[in-house]
């Protein structure tokens, strides 16, 4: 089976230095072109006081400090037809929280229904993947 290189469809620069805190990743699925049909969306997470957002504009993975459990997790995309942001739903399987260990990356991914919405429609959904990547042994 052949490769490809699909980096675009993930913000991480590929050199995850894992450990000291939870790290976060945000991944634009292939399926039904979600890269062409959601063009702005962000991904804030929270824990306590500490929050952050992934978006378009800023697509870097982020590192908490030294945090790991469970994160409270929005995702939004631009409509294009209001101009206002919309909150999508999870994928079966998923909910809006994300368990990270402070040695290890998790994953949010964003994925199109459909390359033909209707007007207005909300047309994504993401899920979640905990502790995607981790770093083994003691720091």
């Amino acid at each position: 089976m052949e490769q490809t290189n699909t980096s675009y469809n993930a913000n991480s620069s590929g050199q995850l230095q894992l450990g000291g805190g939870a790290q976060f990743l945000v991944y634009i699925s292939p399926q039904n072109d979600t890269a062409k049909m959601i063009t702005q969306w962000r991904v804030t997470f929270s824990q306590g006081n500490w929050s952050q957002t992934i978006s378009n504009d800023k697509p870097n993975e982020i590192q908490t400090p030294n945090l790991s459990g469970i994160f409270d997790i929005k995702v939004e995309l631009l409509s294009g037809s209001t101009g206002t942001w919309r909150e999508i739903p999870a994928q079966e399987g998923s909910r809006n929280q994300i368990g990270c260990n402070s040695n290890c990356a998790s994953m949010v991914g964003i994925v199109a229904d459909s390359t033909s919405p209707a007007p207005g429609a909300i047309n994504a959904h993401f899920w979640t993947t905990w502790d995607a990547f981790c770093k083994s042994g003691a720091e």
